[in-house]
C-alpha cells in the first residue's frame, strides 16, 4: 500500500511466522528494501502488483542486513538486470559467521552476489536523493537508509516500536548499537520505517519513542 509519496509498505502481520516489513521506493529507479523470506515472495510480488506496480520496472534491491528474514528471497529475484545491494561488512560477516543463521534454520545461503556495496553517505536513485546510514550492533554491516526531504527513516532491525535489534547474534555489539541509537534520534524524522512490526508516523511519537528506548532498554 502506498505509505506517502514515493514509499509503499508492506507489512509481515503473521504472529506465527517469522519475516519482515518490506518497503518499496517508487521513484525513478524502482527499489525494493528487505524482500524477505524466500517462500513469502510470491505474497509479496502479488501484493506489490495489486498496487499496480510492474514488476518488470523493478531495478534494484536493497538488503538492510543479510539475516535470512530480510534477505532469502533476493534468490528468487534473479533477473540478470536487477541489482542487489547491501554493506560490504555483511558480506564478509555472511561468510565467516552468518551463514550459521542459515543452516540452523534448514535454510540455503543465497548464492546471489552484490553488484555494488552501499556504504555510509549519499545514495542516488535516479533524482531521488537518500542517505545511507551504517549502524552496526544487530548486524555488523546493518544499514538504514533516510530520506530528508520525507523526513522518513527506514531502520532495519536497528529501533523498533519500543524494541531495538537482538545483539546476541555473531558479532552483535550492544555498545554499537546505543551509539547508532543515540546517532538516529538526532534526525529530522516523521515515518520511522522499521523491519519489523507497527511504522511510527508524527515527530512528537518518533521522539517519544526514541526516548522510551534510550531509557528503558538502553539506560542512557
Amino acid at each position: 500500500m502506498k505509505l506517502i509519496e514515493g514509499i509503499y509498505f508492506y507489512p509481515w502481520l503473521s504472529l506465527y511466522e517469522n519475516n519482515c516489513n518490506t518497503y518499496l521506493l517508487s521513484g525513478e529507479v524502482l527499489t525494493l528494501v528487505d524482500v524477505g523470506h524466500l517462500k513469502h515472495v510470491p505474497r509479496l510480488l502479488t501484493e506489490i502488483e495489486r498496487d499496480r506496480i510492474s514488476l518488470k520496472d523493478l531495478s534494484l534491491i536493497i538488503s538492510t542486513h543479510l539475516h535470512p528474514d530480510h534477505h532469502e528471497g533476493v534468490e528468487l529475484l534473479g533477473r540478470k538486470d536487477l541489482l542487489v545491494a547491501f554493506h560490504r561488512e555483511e558480506e564478509r560477516h555472511l561468510r565467516e559467521y552468518g551463514y550459521q543463521l542459515y543452516q540452523g534454520m534448514g535454510l540455503s545461503v543465497p548464492s546471489r552476489k552484490p553488484d555494488f556495496y552501499l556504504q555510509e553517505g549519499e545514495l542516488l536513485l535516479g533524482q531521488d536523493r537518500w542517505q545511507v546510514l551504517h549502524v552496526p550492533g544487530h548486524s555488523p554491516g546493518s544499514i538504514c537508509l533516510y530520506s530528508p526531504q520525507r523526513k522518513a527513516l527506514i531502520s532495519g532491525d536497528v529501533v523498533f516500536l519500543r524494541g531495538v535489534g537482538r545483539t546476541d547474534f555473531y558479532e552483535g555489539d550492544g555498545k554499537a548499537l546505543a551509539e547508532g541509537i543515540e546517532r538516529l534520534s538526532r534526525l529530522d524524522i516523521e515515518y520511522l520505517l522499521p523491519g519489523h512490526g507497527e511504522i511510527i508516523v508524527g515527530k512528537r511519537l518518533v521522539k517519544q519513542n526514541f526516548d522510551w528506548i534510550k531509557e528503558q532498554i538502553l539506560l542512557l
